[in-house]
């Protein structure tokens, strides 16, 4: 009796215990599973499957379409094409692998996923722009320009407004000069006065010739 009620009980509990599948399985009814049915191969679709039990039919990927994985899907996948400008063929679409584009040298693929090729300038492009000689004294001239010292440019400004001072200086000079001197004499003229010529008395002129006629006088008479 024992045994009889241990089977019963199992029935009883089966559905509603979980049921774990592996990666190529399927867990079946979708509703209340009960089976781990087995799904289609890489290459292939699911065309019918029996609603109760774990009947189905697999058929092949065919006509530009795949399947890469264990599938229970109704339809296979579309082949990429590598069509576009720029663009070749790495490896070609078949029932198992979809195809995978790449781009033709001088381009690089936009995105991982390969839809669109840019073009990329290659090093031996962009150094053939400029001409040898160009290259060649714009490697020679930018070290010696960008090493330029600062302090003597700077210094050279500094004598260069020096002189330019000078030279305003030395004009404002000459032009007002006059005019300075002509203030000095107004303001301050015995400082620039001439020496006045000496000035002989009345008397000194007048007692000269008296001194004179008495020197003559002085002398005895001859007899």
């Amino acid at each position: 009796m024992l045994p009889l009620c241990y089977f019963a009980f199992l029935s009883l509990l089966s559905p509603v215990l979980s049921i774990e599948c592996n990666e190529t399985q399927y867990e079946w009814p979708v509703g209340k599973p009960q089976f781990c049915c087995e799904m289609c191969k890489p290459g292939q679709y699911m065309h019918r499957r029996n609603g109760k039990v774990c009947d189905k039919e697999c058929k092949p990927c065919i006509g530009g379409r795949y399947s890469d994985t264990h599938n229970v899907e109704m339809y296979c996948g579309i082949c990429d094409t590598c069509t576009k400008p720029n663009m070749e063929y790495k490896s070609r679409c078949n029932a198992t692998h979809n195809a995978v584009c790449s781009c033709k040298a001088g381009y690089k693929c936009k995105d991982q996923n390969c839809k669109e090729c840019l073009l990329v300038p290659t090093t031996s492009e962009s150094s053939t722009t400029l001409p040898p000689s160009t290259t060649a004294l714009k490697s020679t001239t930018l070290p010696t320009a960008s090493t330029t010292p600062t302090p003597l440019r700077d210094t050279a400004w500094f004598l260069v407004i020096i002189v330019l001072l000078c030279i305003g200086f030395a004009f404002f000079v000459v032009t007002n000069i006059e005019p300075f001197l002509r203030w000095i004499r107004t303001k301050h003229g015995y400082f620039l006065a001439k020496p006045a010529a000496p000035v002989h008395s009345e008397v000194e002129e007048v007692s000269k010739p008296v001194q004179e006629v008495c020197g003559k006088c002085e002398q005895p008479l001859e007899v």
